[in-house]
């Protein structure tokens, strides 16, 4: 009997004096403490607001958004803000600026209802213009940027002209073209703005002007092409299409024979070079 005392003496002090029972009741006892106090508990009461807030009345949500929806389109549309008070234009040096808005439509229009696709067709109708292209920002500006089109004949009627492309459309006589090779087209057909002249023309007359510069001056007929009066001041029919080196260089033969002949021609014609002839001038 002493023996059992001292051993459960023993295992009290090795357990600090509590029996072991009692220490697994108050392990248990923490344990369902921590199950009853949960800490989830905020989480439950955000949920229930969120769920308050989709529960709100479909009705009102639109009509809230359609409110303000038409207060935005009526800011929009009634508002000075974004109404464009002028248009920069870029890149006009002979078109004159109020010709171009006339035609773009854009000045004093709202922002928003600005058709730019439909300004630059109006734009580019005008034959001065090459291409054009047109900007709208926020809050209201518009820009025009254009090319215009090179001008590098001049076409002559009597007292009426049209300037010619590069690419042969006839635009409006604009002020002055100066050191301009000059078609006096009083045989022809007249020719408007927007018309359209043959390129190879306009390209022979370019190729004239590099290889005798001198001659500022050429006639044009329907008939008889490009005319012009050489050094010797006889008359020359160079025709409408190109081969004007060609040409030329058959006109020299032809000069040369005739000056060593001692024969004025009333004139020559090399518009067929492999044909070429003259008439003699009548005394």
């Amino acid at each position: 009997m002493k023996r059992r005392k001292q051993g459960r003496s023993k295992r009290k002090r090795a357990l600090g004096g509590k029996s072991l029972f009692r220490r697994r009741r108050k392990s248990q006892l923490w344990r369902v403490q921590v199950k009853r106090y949960p800490v989830a508990a905020p989480t439950l009461r955000g949920a229930k607001r969120q769920v308050n807030w989709r529960l709100l009345p479909p009705r009102l949500v639109s009509a809230s958004l359609l409110v303000v929806a038409g207060w935005l389109l009526y800011w929009f549309s009634s508002g000075d803000t974004f109404y464009v008070p002028s248009v920069r234009v870029e890149g006009h040096w002979r078109l004159p600026e109020d010709e171009l808005l006339a035609m773009s439509g854009l000045q004093g229009v709202n922002v928003f209802w600005a058709d730019t696709q439909a300004a630059v067709r109006a734009i580019e109708a005008l034959p001065d213009v090459e291409s054009a292209r047109v900007r709208c920002g926020l809050p209201a500006n518009c820009v025009i940027s254009l090319v215009e089109r090179e001008a590098v004949l001049v076409w002559l009627q009597g007292e009426a002209q049209v300037w010619i492309g590069a690419d042969g459309v006839a635009v409006p006589a604009r002020g002055n073209l100066p050191n301009a090779i000059v078609l006096d087209a009083a045989g022809s057909r007249a020719l408007r703005p927007g018309d359209q002249l043959d390129t190879a023309l306009v390209a022979a007359v370019q190729e004239l002007e590099r290889l005798q510069p001198s001659i500022r001056v050429y006639g044009y007929s329907d008939r008889y092409g490009l005319i012009f009066e050489d050094a010797s001041g006889w008359l020359v029919r160079l025709g409408h299409d190109g081969k004007v080196a060609a040409k030329l260089a058959l006109l020299h033969t032809v000069t040369d024979y005739l000056s060593s002949q001692g024969t004025v021609p009333a004139f020559i014609d090399v518009r067929y070079p492999q044909a070429p002839y003259y008439e003699v001038q009548s005394q």
